[in-house]
């Protein structure tokens, strides 16, 4: 099997001769070896459940030499064994119970059930998310948390930073996250800057790869094809051992002729994006554990300047990799974790005639200590070293910033069932000086009610992007950095042994001196826009296990975000109705079904800006799988199932009805 890692200066045929290759490959090598596969963890494929109660799913540990500080094991009498267990929230494994911050988890299930191909049509589903995009795939994609955007929002695969520190804003692109190699996906919400800096201000989504769940060795991957002429297709294998130790490799990609981004316009823009990513952990003693992680990805997009269909193409590549060791002491109650990261983004546009280049980069180290006193008190403290390049065609000087942070939590339970958390940061900017950063938390759960109330509250802090501050044409080095305060507050009830359940978390987030672009004829500028830019809402969720092989779930989002002068944020629609069920009727069939209604959005128009009310829209997708040969399955699934004509940005299109059929399989090591 053969990928190129450079689309941009590759051919198209390369690149569709891999996602061939790899097709056959999987099915091949799920037809040879499907017979020796367990056949349980593929026929039941769940719909997508997120943000209930702390014991409606089994959500599987990550990898990790780690020890589970005592305090944030949930041992209280009645409590479901197969609960969530959460890193994201303390930066150390937590049992759900006892996580005080608002958060969803999607697992490698959710993603099987469903088999959509980007990382951004299941974070669509979570409570709290809006997702808009400038046409089909690979195009700009705009991700809101609670209203903000994804500049406010801390993305890390296996620990690494994704963001570009090139772009207008230092942020991911989520339009080019593949979920070939996704095992567990958490989305931690509101001001997380005291645990992971600047850019999280509205939360941080840290997502897990695929690594083995038993010792011995294991395989999985799909492989689809579909409308727009789409190729797809996925390989992992990975081993682990009866030590502990873990490693996991897997190659994945997609090549798709697409349709055109501008409305109305002819000329389809193709996508094609390869993607290889590898972790592991090597257990050298009982107290000293090595772990690295890797990911290279390689993308080529066509795109249009509407309302023109223009020939414009970006070539994208981004390497990133994470080394690092982990010391454990004191019988496993003092834990030390040193790492170093770097990220390297290149970003190539051609505008014909025009071409231009944006070129990003990051290293980073961290250390972090986890002491776990007793079952009542535990102290994670740590400090981050940061520093982010720039270079782009229009500003040959490479620009950087260094950030240090020092910072520190305790998690104390006072009595069985309730824990609080409180921590503090400092951010030492090279450019803006110093920033202090505060979170709290607390969660109470009663076992023998199925109940657990949460609330968190906490303050961060974004400095302004290298792009922001000195691109030529609209830069501006007088800026300083958006500061915010966030809080929220909820509960998660279960009724008869978490057979049905429903969640309701109310938020609220106000940021001061927001930075923005504001045009003047067909130049501007980015200025401190003074005041408070206000979000607040309501997130919803129930699920119902109606049967064995029969669950419903539902959920509701209502997001309320204005600017200083009164105005409303556009591109966030204040409903977002979601709705969904998996069932199998009949041994080794299953069936998921999805539908999800947004409504009352605007979007801006035109220069001067005008903002336009966009249309309201419900998209319907369905999978029908069936299991033919143990740990195998055949699908067919449908996207978009009412052809609904619709925008989520004014003068670009979306994809009608797509039909998609593929095969995917899991085979563990026994």
């Amino acid at each position: 099997m053969y990928l190129r890692l450079s689309v941009g200066r590759s051919s198209q045929s390369s690149i569709s001769a891999f996602v061939i290759v790899l097709t056959a490959s999987v099915a091949a090598v799920a037809s040879a070896t499907g017979a020796s596969a367990q056949s349980a963890e593929t026929a039941e494929l769940p719909t997508l459940e997120v943000e209930t109660t702390a014991k409606k799913k089994t959500v599987k540990k990550k990898p990790t030499s780690e020890p589970q500080p005592a305090v944030t094991k949930d041992t209280s009498s009645g409590t479901s064994a197969d609960q969530p267990v959460v890193f994201s929230a303390n930066r150390t494994p937590t049992d759900y119970a006892k996580v005080g911050s608002s958060v969803s988890v999607i697992t490698e299930k959710d993603i099987d059930a469903q088999s959509k191909t980007y990382l951004q049509d299941y974070l669509q589903q979570v409570p709290g998310v809006s997702i808009t995009s400038a046409g089909g795939f690979g195009q700009t994609t705009t991700f809101r948390l609670r209203g903000f955007n994804q500049n406010y929002v801390k993305v890390l695969v296996d620990g690494m930073d994704m963001s570009d520190p090139s772009g207008t804003q230092t942020a991911t692109a989520f339009e080019h996250l593949l979920v070939g190699d996704v095992a567990q996906v958490e989305v931690l919400k509101g001001s997380q800057s005291t645990l992971y800096g600047g850019d999280a201000l509205a939360g941080v989504i840290s997502i897990d790869s695929k690594y083995a769940t038993r010792p011995g060795f294991f395989q999985s991957g799909n492989a689809e094809y579909g409308t727009y002429n789409t190729w797809r297709g996925a390989y992992t294998a990975g081993y682990g051992g009866l030590d502990g130790s873990n490693v996991a490799f897997t190659v994945q990609g997609v090549d798709t002729d697409g349709f055109s981004s501008a409305a109305n316009q002819p000329e389809d823009d193709g996508y094609r994006n390869g993607t290889i990513s590898g972790r592991g952990e090597i257990k050298l003693s009982d107290a000293m554990t090595v772990f690295f992680a890797g990911r290279a990805m390689d993308a080529r997009v066509n795109y249009d300047s509407p309302p023109l269909d223009a020939f414009n193409v970006v070539d994208i590549t981004q390497n990133a990799g994470r080394v690092g060791t982990t010391i454990t002491l004191l019988d496993g109650h003092f834990v030390n974790t040193f790492a170093v990261q770097g990220m390297q983004v290149t970003r190539d546009y051609s505008t014909p005639p025009y071409t231009s280049w944006y070129d990003g980069d990051r290293v980073k180290g961290e250390y972090r200590g986890v002491f776990s006193f007793n079952k009542q008190l535990a102290v994670i403290a740590g400090a981050d070293w940061e520093r982010t390049g720039s270079e782009t065609a229009f500003d040959t000087q490479r620009r950087t910033a260094d950030v240090t942070s020092p910072y520190a939590e305790v998690i104390v339970q006072p009595f069985e069932g309730l824990v609080l958390t409180g921590g503090g940061r400092i951010d030492d900017h090279s450019m803006f000086g110093q920033y202090d950063t505060h979170r709290f938390t607390a969660a109470y759960s009663i076992a023998p009610t199925e109940t657990k109330f949460h609330a968190s509250y906490g303050t961060g802090f974004r400095a302004p992007s290298l792009y922001e501050l000195f691109d030529p044409f609209s830069g501006n080095p007088n800026l300083t950095p958006e500061t915010s305060r966030s809080w929220d507050v909820g509960v998660d009830q279960g009724f008869m042994n978490n057979r049905f359940g429903f969640g309701a978390t109310y938020f609220d987030i106000d940021m001061t001196d927001r930075i923005d672009y504001v045009s003047v004829g067909w130049a501007g500028s980015y200025v401190q826009v003074p005041g408070l830019t206000k979000t607040n809402g309501v997130e919803l969720t129930a699920f119902a296990k109606l049967a064995p092989n029969l669950i419903v779930n539902g959920a509701y989002t209502y997001t309320d975000s204005e600017e200083p002068d009164g105005t409303r944020v556009t591109r966030l629609p204040r409903h977002n109705f979601l709705i969904g069920f998996t069932a199998q009727p009949i041994d080794k069939l299953s069936v998921n079904v999805t539908g999800q209604y947004l409504a009352d959005n605007l979007d801006s128009v035109g220069y001067p800006a005008v903002d336009q009310k966009v249309d309201d829209y419900f998209l319907l997708s369905a999978k029908i799988g069936y299991e033919v040969l143990p740990g195998t399955v055949a699908y067919v699934r449908g996207e978009n199932l009412l052809d609904q004509d619709y925008t989520t940005v004014v003068n670009y299109q979306n994809a009608g009805l797509t039909v998609f059929g593929g095969v995917q399989f899991a085979l563990p090591a026994n």
